[in-house]
């Protein structure tokens, strides 16, 4: 599981604005409790600050799961990345759909 390796930041805007980088990649956020609550892929800082916005149609469930942290990824690969850490991860506020492997 290579998630483990990267970094957990505090669900913040300064935090989002300070280490999410300008490039596409896979993100996370987990709750208070280490629960993954969503993986979503592209440029990681514009996403996140979407959601921080509230900008998504996924962003009110997400809330309502009480963000903690969030993680990111870079690749080559975000859509391919995405599945499989959905998969993985069986994050609590995506659709089945978002995933080209649905969950198991």
């Amino acid at each position: 599981m290579i998630e483990n390796r990267s970094h957990a930041y505090a669900w913040s805007i300064s935090w989002i604005e300070f280490k999410a980088p300008n490039a596409p990649g896979v993100y996370w956020l987990r709750d208070k409790e280490g629960k993954v609550l969503f993986v979503g892929k592209g440029n990681i800082r514009e996403r996140l600050l979407s959601h921080w916005y509230k900008e998504n149609s996924a962003d009110a469930a997400i809330w309502n799961q009480a963000p903690y942290t969030f993680r990111f990824e870079l690749t080559n690969d975000p859509a391919g990345r995405e599945a499989e850490l959905i998969r993985e991860l069986h994050p609590a506020c995506n659709p089945v759909s978002h995933s080209i492997f649905g969950r198991h």
